[in-house]
Formats: C-alpha cells, structure tokens, sequence
C-alpha cells in the first residue's frame, strides 16, 4: 500500500521536473530550440531530429542542419515561433540568439515558481489525506492492526517530509539558474 504512495509521489516529482524544465531561463533556450517543430520532407519533425544544435554563449546557438536543402524551412519555423529573439542565417547553418530576461521577467518567473511550488504541495497533501482517509478504513474495518495503522501512518509522514525536500532543492536549483 505504502509502495503505491511513494510511486504517485515520484510520479509528482517527474511532473516538477518536465514543468521545471518548460519556465525560461538560461537553460530555457536549448530545451526550447530542441523542441520546436519543422515542417519538412511533408511532415513535422522536431528540430533536434533535422539539426545538430551547439551552444555559443548563454544566450546563442547555433543550429546546423544535416540536409542544407531544408535550412530555409528550419529558418521560417523557428521565425514562426515569436520566441522573442533572432535566427541569422550563415551559409551552412543559422544563429539563433535568445533575448536576456529583464529584471521584470525574472520577478515575474519567481512568482510563477512560488505558485507552481504551492500547487504540488497542495496536491501530495491530497494524496497523502487520501491515503489517510483509506489507512483509517482499513483499520476500522479491521483489516489492519492499530500498530500497522500508525507505523503506516509515520512512513507516510516521512515520505511526505522527504517529498517537499526534494521540491524544495529542485524549486531552488531552478530559482538559482532564473537568478543568473
């Protein structure tokens, strides 16, 4: 029973991570770029499928693609995108360079962080209540003993403990890294 628990709450840390990885910074721009969809060959295809990307600086990159025939198209949908920066095209390969965030966005990015933060507490001290709640049916229904019921009760308590240290560390490393 315990088991499932641990396993909705690293199910709640693997959602952190992915939303995590979503909110720009500095390390935004390459998670961001990777991603964004190329329509070529007639159909759509990820960038980091059709181009090796490498990192020029914080803020600028370059994206090389293995087909020149389809750079025009890499160029127009990245340009699609409205993310805010430049795509410069050199011959073999374009420079897609990212605007810096601003005092303002970065105020604004942490106080997004804190909410997203409050909702995943939120929600494990719905799983954990949830959990309770059958915990205590079970031993009122005498399924399980008083001593089970409490020892359960304690390792829930401390996977929950556990569960807002981890968001903790990952909510600072990402506060550190939109800091920068």
């Amino acid at each position: 029973m315990i088991e499932d628990f641990k396993k909705d709450l690293e199910k709640l840390i693997s959602e952190i991570r992915e939303k995590l990885k979503q909110i720009r910074s500095y390390r935004f721009a390459l998670h961001w770029l990777e991603n964004v969809f190329i329509e070529a060959y007639n159909s759509k295809y990820e960038l980091k499928s059709l181009a090796s990307i490498s990192q020029l600086d914080l803020l600028k990159y370059k994206v090389e693609p293995w087909d020149l025939n389809i750079i025009s198209d890499i160029e127009r949908d990245i340009k699609k995108t409205n993310f805010g920066g430049s795509v410069i095209r050199e011959k073999n390969y374009l420079i897609v360079t990212f605007p810096p965030l601003t005092e303002e966005t970065k105020k604004e990015l942490l106080k997004n962080l804190n909410q997203l933060k409050e909702e995943f507490r939120i929600r494990s001290r719905k799983l954990r209540d949830d959990f309770l709640k059958e915990l205590k049916n079970k031993k009122e229904k005498k399924e399980i003993s008083e001593d089970l019921f409490y020892k359960t009760k304690e390792k829930v308590d401390k996977e929950i403990e556990e569960f807002n240290k981890k968001v903790d560390e990952l909510f600072k490393e990402k506060e550190k890294e939109v800091l920068q």
